[in-house]
C-alpha cells in the first residue's frame, strides 16, 4: 500500500488516495484532498479561510508547523462594536448583534490565509505540479458533485438562539445565493448535483498565478475591490502583507509517546495539558465509559479549559506561557485538585464551530495532520470567484482590553489541534478533528481510546463521547443512562443529547502506525467519514 487518507468527505479522501497511487507523497495528497474538500463542503473550508498544518518529513525527520491563521483587517478598532453587542449565545462564545455583523456579511471577514498556507506546503514538500493537484477539485466544481449529507446538515439543522440559519447564511449576498440555493429557491437536497464553475476557474487562476496572484496580483485586485466596496475591514494592503507563521509544534509527553500539536493561538497546549493531567490516573482500571472514567476526563478537560480561557491568545499580541501550560508541574497541580475532589473550571463554554480536517500517511513515512476552516462561513462570495469567505470576526471579544479583543492584524484563538504522537521519533498516531473547542475533546478521547484502552482507530472515533469545558458534561445519547445518574450523584450537571452520533461532538479522524510499519485508519461516523487507501 502506498498510503492512507482519512477525512470527513469520502470523495475528497478518494482524490487524495489517487494522488498517492500515481506517485505523489503525503503532501501532494494533502493539497489535492484539501482543495476537493473546498468543493464538496464549501461552508466548512475554502480559499477564504485559515488553518493549521502539522507535518513530518520522513527524509529529514523534521516535525514542524505551517500556521495560516486569518487576521483582523487593518480598518478594525478595539472598541468599534463594544456598545452594540446584545449579549451572547446560550452557550457563551458568540457575541450577538441585531444585524449579525460579526457572523454574516463583509464585516465578519478576516484576512484569509489558506492560499498562502497551502502554497508554502507545495513549495517546500510537494513533488507534483499545482496543476496536477488542483485538477481533480476543479473537475468536481465544474462538472458538479452530489450534495453530501454533512454539507446539507450544516445548512438545514436548527441553530441556537441568535445564530442565523442556513438559508439566511446562504442568502447573505446575492452571489452566494445564486451559487448555493437551488433555482427553485430552496436548499439543495442530499444527492442533487451541485455545480460551481466559478470556483473551478478560480482554481485555474491560482495554478497560473500562484499565491502571489491571490495576495498581490489580478485575483487580489478582484478580491480587494469587492471587499472595499462593501464595507469590509480587510484592505488590499492586508492581503499584500499577509504571511504564514512557521516553526516548531508545542510538545508534551503521554504514556511513553511524544505529543506534538499546534502552538497558540491554536489549542495544542490545552490538549497536551489534558493528557498530562490524566497521566496521573489509571483510566484503564476505571473501565471505559464508566462514571469514574468520565468523571476524570471531564475534570481534566475543565481544568485545562480554565487555563485556556485565562492564557490563550495570539502570541504576537500577548504573552502566552507555553512552557508553564505544557509543564508536568502544572499538570500535577491540577491532578492534585482532582484527587481532592475539587470541581474545576470557570463555567465558560464556546459554541461548536464548523471546520474540516485531514490525516494522511504515506509509504515512506511522511505524515500530515491539517485542520482548515471558514469558521461557519460569512455568506460572502465575490462575483465570479465562487468561494465563500470566513466569518472569524465572531470569535473576537468586542470589548477592548482582553487577550482576545479585536485588534488590527490579530489572529483569534481557535480550538484547532492537528496532532501527532511520535514513537522513537516517528509518527505513531496522526489525529485531528473539526468543530470549535469540541475539537480538543474529540482528539483527546481518540488518543485515550487508543493508548489507554487499546482500541483500533475506528473504534476510538466511534464509541460514545463527552465534552466538558468547566460547566456541564455534555454526553451523547449512547452514554449509558445509569452512568449519567451516577455522575449527577457525584455532583456533575449532565446534559445528554438525544442524538446517538451527535455531530456537535466533532468528528475525529485518525491514522495509527504500528511498530512494524503497518497502518490503519478511523473516520468518524458522526458526519461523512471518508477513508481511502492507496494501493
Amino acid at each position: 500500500m502506498k498510503g492512507i487518507v482519512v477525512c470527513p468527505q469520502p470523495r475528497a479522501a478518494d482524490i487524495g488516495a489517487e494522488i498517492l497511487t500515481t506517485g505523489g507523497n503525503a503532501f501532494d495528497a494533502a493539497i489535492a484532498t484539501a482543495f476537493a474538500q473546498m468543493v464538496v463542503d464549501p461552508f466548512m473550508c475554502g480559499l477564504g479561510g485559515m488553518g493549521s498544518f502539522q507535518f513530518f518529513d520522513a527524509a529529514s525527520g523534521e516535525n514542524g508547523m505551517i500556521d495560516f491563521h486569518a487576521r483582523a483587517g487593518s480598518l478594525v478598532t478595539p472598541d468599534m462594536w463594544a456598545a452594540d453587542a446584545k449579549g451572547r449565545t446560550e452557550i457563551s462564545g458568540y457575541t450577538l448583534f441585531d444585524d449579525f455583523r460579526s457572523e454574516l456579511g463583509y464585516t465578519s471577514i478576516l484576512t484569509p490565509g489558506t492560499v498562502a498556507g497551502f502554497a508554502e506546503v507545495h513549495d517546500r514538500f510537494c513533488t507534483k505540479s499545482l496543476a496536477d493537484l488542483l485538477a481533480p477539485a476543479a473537475r468536481l466544481a465544474r462538472d458538479g458533485t452530489p450534495v453530501a449529507c454533512f454539507a446539507h446538515d450544516f445548512l438545514s439543522r436548527p441553530m441556537m438562539a441568535g445564530v442565523p440559519g442556513g438559508v439566511q447564511r446562504v442568502s447573505a449576498t446575492a452571489e452566494c445565493q445564486r451559487i448555493h440555493m437551488h433555482p427553485d429557491g430552496r436548499l439543495y437536497h442530499v444527492g442533487e448535483n451541485h455545480r460551481n464553475p466559478d470556483m473551478a476557474r478560480t482554481f485555474e487562476r491560482l495554478v497560473a498565478d500562484g499565491a502571489d496572484g491571490f495576495y498581490r496580483g489580478a485575483l487580489a485586485a478582484d478580491i480587494s475591490a469587492d471587499l472595499s466596496a462593501n464595507g469590509s475591514f480587510v484592505t488590499a494592503e492586508d492581503l499584500a502583507h499577509y504571511k504564514t507563521r512557521t516553526g516548531l509544534p508545542v510538545r508534551g509527553r503521554y504514556r511513553g509517546y511524544d505529543v506534538s500539536s499546534n502552538p497558540p493561538p491554536g489549542s495544542g497546549v490545552t490538549l497536551i495539558q489534558m493528557l498530562q493531567i490524566l497521566e496521573h490516573f489509571n483510566l484503564r482500571a476505571e473501565g471505559h465509559g464508566s462514571a469514574g472514567h468520565i468523571d476524570l476526563v471531564a475534570r481534566a478537560m475543565a481544568a485545562a479549559h480554565a487555563d485556556r480561557n485565562q492564557y490563550l491568545a495570539d502570541p504576537d499580541f500577548a504573552h502566552v506561557p507555553v512552557d508553564m501550560l505544557t509543564s508536568k508541574a502544572r499538570a500535577g497541580e491540577w491532578a492534585e485538585k482532582i484527587k481532592a475532589g475539587e470541581f474545576l473550571g470557570d463555567g465558560k463554554e464556546e459554541p461548536p464551530s464548523c471546520t474540516t480536517h485531514l490525516s494522511i500517511y504515506d509509504e515512506v513515512g511522511n505524515a500530515v495532520s491539517c485542520t482548515h476552516t471558514l469558521g461557519t462561513g460569512s455568506g460572502v462570495v465575490t462575483p465570479g470567484l465562487g468561494f465563500v469567505y470566513n466569518n472569524s470576526m465572531k470569535l473576537f471579544d468586542p470589548c477592548p482590553g482582553t487577550s482576545n479583543s479585536i485588534e488590527a492584524g490579530k489572529a483569534r484563538t481557535t480550538g484547532m489541534v492537528p496532532t501527532m504522537l511520535l514513537r522513537d521519533g516517528k509518527p505513531a498516531i496522526i489525529v485531528g478533528a473539526p468543530g470549535g473547542s469540541v475539537i480538543i475533546s474529540a482528539v483527546l478521547q481518540a488518543i485515550l481510546n487508543i493508548v489507554d484502552f487499546g482500541m483500533s482507530p475506528l473504534e476510538a472515533v466511534t464509541v460514545p463521547r463527552i465534552h466538558c469545558e468547566g460547566g456541564a458534561i455534555h454526553a451523547e445519547s449512547r452514554v449509558q443512562g445509569s452512568v449519567c445518574r451516577v455522575l449527577v450523584d457525584m455532583g456533575h450537571e449532565v446534559k445528554q443529547s438525544a442524538i446517538s452520533f451527535d455531530p456537535v461532538m466533532s468528528r475525529a479522524h485518525v491514522v495509527e502506525i504500528a511498530p512494524d510499519g503497518s497502518w490503519r485508519g478511523g473516520a468518524d461516523p458522526r458526519g461523512g467519514g471518508g477513508m481511502a487507501v492507496a494501493r
